[in-house]
């Protein structure tokens, strides 16, 4: 339904252009998606247990003196729980497994649909919160003058976790109103569906499936279409990264400000520098990190906000997607560990 409700979609010229382009890409996808379906699940249980680990330590009574840390549990239990629904929703993927068209399996559809994205949105804020708290304490730090408050502590810590659920629930809102189970419909399968596959003799005995579509609700229209994909991609991806990034080029300038005092002072300039360069290169590889693994996904969605007929590229690109979401959950926990283990020094 949704590549009808705009009038773009009527377009026919620009859609065979889209369409080459789509064709253009799809051997690399194919080829990808192959390389996808043989790596998700080393990429699942490796992240599920680097984030179970890092609760574990975290949650010592040594590491619960700092506030931060809180964001770095939330985040890990996100990621850990993202990685989780993702491998049992590969699992559930198989069409030929009879219980691919069961309601049950409807229901956990579309409750991936819908945690799937407020996890990791609010993965993604929290880092951004956390960074903007550190900036502001090293900030507040270094001006005997500064008016700010304190936001090193606990209740600066849970308002801006607050803040990253609040802004993701605002994002997704649209998202989680367009994924409705439809009624029931019954089809015919096509001849010979999934013989020479385990449920071969499944099949063989129905012709029939009944199966329950999930899609948008009666109300949808164009506007509400071109909303769901900008506050996705405006609120959920594009700021988000964008506030990382400066606040990230904030942090190392301040940090390396620090050090050059430091260093003028004690006498030890090299050594300053060495390390002030050490501290750059490992807060630009964090931010690199997010905008390889988010921002096209935000430019893109922000395209089909423009133009829903642009939605065959996220079709087509959803196992790219869907691994790069999966490597940011995996080692994301390893990126904040590092930004706040800097930023104790």
């Amino acid at each position: 339904m949704s590549a009808q409700v705009c009038a773009e979609t009527n377009n026919t010229e620009q859609a065979e252009h889209i369409r080459d382009i789509v064709d253009a890409i799809s051997p690399f996808m194919r080829a990808f998606n192959t390389f996808h379906d043989n790596t998700y699940h080393l990429l699942c249980i490796f992240g599920v247990l680097a984030n179970i680990l890092i609760i574990v330590v975290l949650l010592r009574p040594s590491m619960r003196k700092s506030p931060f840390n809180l964001f770095l549990i939330i985040i890990a239990v996100c990621d850990a729980s993202l990685l989780a629904t993702y491998w049992i929703y590969k699992l559930l993927e198989n069409e030929c497994n009879p219980r691919f068209f069961n309601l049950s399996t409807v229901y956990y559809t579309l409750f991936y649909a819908n945690t799937s994205m407020i996890l990791h949105s609010v993965s993604l804020w929290l880092t951004v919160n956390m960074a903007i708290l550190r900036y502001l304490v090293i900030y507040r730090g270094s001006r005997s003058t500064s008016r700010l408050p304190q936001v090193n502590g606990y209740p600066a810590a849970i308002i801006g976790i607050i803040l990253a659920v609040v802004i993701t629930l605002i994002g997704s809102f649209p998202l989680i109103l367009y994924y409705t189970i439809q009624k029931p419909k019954t089809a015919e399968l096509p001849p010979e569906f999934c013989y020479n596959t385990p449920y071969e003799d499944h099949w063989r005995k129905n012709k029939f499936v009944t199966f329950w579509p999930i899609g948008p609700p009666t109300y949808w229209n164009c506007a509400w279409e071109k909303l769901k994909f900008w506050m996705a991609a405006v609120i959920l991806k594009i700021i988000p990264c964008v506030l990382l990034t400066i606040f990230m080029a904030l942090l190392v300038w301040m940090l390396m400000e620090a050090r050059e005092r430091r260093a003028r002072i004690c006498g030890g300039a090299t050594a300053g520098n060495s390390q002030a360069e050490r501290t750059t290169a490992m807060l630009t590889c964090i931010v690199a990190v997010f905008l390889i693994t988010e921002l096209p996904q935000g430019i893109i969605t922000s395209i089909m906000g423009i133009n829903t007929q642009y939605g065959v590229f996220a079709k087509e690109l959803k196992s790219l997607f869907d691994f790069l979401s999966l490597l940011n959950s995996a080692i994301n926990f390893i990126l904040c560990a590092l930004m706040s283990h800097v930023f104790r020094r």
